[in-house]
């Protein structure tokens, strides 16, 4: 296979889609990338609530909801009904994988819960996402990006010290509970062909968050100063953040004492911070406050160009500040092929390496392929 030809290592996998919101959505979508045939099946004239999550709306639908319901078909059906049901239980009977992210308890309500649908289909692979997971005092309660950072403990780290709780600016809790998924869906596809047997699998925005804080957890635990929010800083390295140049900002930092030292040359700081009193990390960290104060003086003095092109040269961890919007149009996205555009709308490409070699369909109108669906199945 040369680099230029499709990467669709899934094509003749089936998945049905029952998911909603954000990480559900957001997995199928890469499997989809990855040439699986996904069939979103929707609430009858509503379907996925993102759909309405605008403005701004292209193509009869928000931007979020194109954003990660590429490459899918929508079927709507409304589980209550018999008849519909029967259709669910039909297109599941077709399928390899089947993704939910119903409360627990609301699909075995609904007929399509895991324990009769893989009794039924033993071959099928059924993964289950939460916000709690299906267990536990909080399995019950709605759990969406911003109250799983609350009760994880990830918004207590997030932002400066002093001031309000903080979320994520993207709710990367979501994108991370789908990538877990995706983990998870590919190894028991793997195991499947080995075995015959499928799996269920369960995944919860919680247990990725508490995860995600391991190295915060195992610090505190070893007897590490209780945990808080250090803004763009780093509790364990230090300087290691972001600062604000004369025309913009950047990040630096320096993870080992030789690279330090490199900073320190490149920024013309020998006379203040060269003294052996900083040469190591821990007494850069115990003089955080009064060594940034130094670093900061003097990136402020200088331009964004001026301290990017300084320690690179030097090679020393930096990096401009920029907007999404900047990020999306910047050569290293346009190097990647990491952005497809699509007629007023700009969609970022999953990041497991198809090298822009997979041109997803748009987004599904609500139900646009639900009269085919039926039809195959006739």
């Amino acid at each position: 296979m040369t680099d230029t030809e499709e990467f669709r290592p899934l094509q003749g996998v089936r998945v049905i889609d029952f998911t909603r919101l954000l990480a559900g959505p957001y997995a199928t979508m890469t499997l989809a990338e990855l040439g699986a045939d996904v069939i979103k099946v929707e609430q009858p004239g509503i379907g996925d609530e993102t759909r309405h999550w605008g403005p701004p709306f292209v193509h009869g639908a928000s931007a979020y909801f194109h954003a990660i319901n590429r490459g899918k078909r929508s079927i709507a059906l409304d589980l209550a009904d018999p008849a519909d049901r029967e259709v669910a239980h039909a297109l599941i009977g077709t399928a390899d994988v089947v993704v939910e992210s119903f409360r627990p308890g609301v699909a075995d309500r609904l007929g399509i819960g895991a324990g009769e649908m893989c009794e039924r289909f033993p071959r099928l692979v059924y993964a289950s996402i939460s916000g709690f997971s299906q267990t536990g005092p909080l399995a019950a309660e709605p759990g969406t990006a911003v109250t799983v950072e609350a009760e994880s403990g990830l918004m207590h780290v997030t932002g400066y010290e002093g001031a309000d709780p903080v979320r994520s600016g993207v709710a990367m809790v979501d994108i991370a509970t789908g990538m877990s998924m995706i983990n998870g869906v590919l190894a028991a596809l793997l195991e499947r062909s080995r075995t015959g047997t499928g799996r269920r699998l369960e995944f919860s925005l919680f247990a990725t968050a508490v995860s995600s804080l391991g190295t915060v957890i195992a610090a505190t635990s070893a007897g590490g100063p209780p945990s808080k929010p250090w803004g763009s800083s780093h509790p364990s390295i230090v300087p290691y953040r972001a600062f604000a140049a004369a025309d913009g900002q950047v990040v630096l930092g320096a993870t080992n004492d030789a690279m330090f030292a490199r900073l320190v040359t490149a920024l013309d700081l020998g006379d203040v911070l060269g003294r052996p009193r900083w040469a190591d990390n821990q007494a850069r960290v115990e003089g955080r406050d009064e060594l940034e104060a130094v670093v900061g003086s003097r990136v402020g003095s200088l331009a964004v160009d001026t301290v990017v092109s300084r320690l690179q040269e030097a090679r020393v961890l930096v990096a401009r500040v920029r907007t999404p919007e900047d990020a999306a149009r910047g050569p290293q996205s346009r190097a990647l092929d990491l952005i497809e555009h699509d007629d007023g709308v700009s969609i970022a490409r999953s990041a497991l390496g198809t090298n822009g070699t997979v041109r997803l369909a748009r987004a599904p109108h609500l139900d646009a392929d639900g009269a085919a669906l039926r039809d195959e199945l006739a």
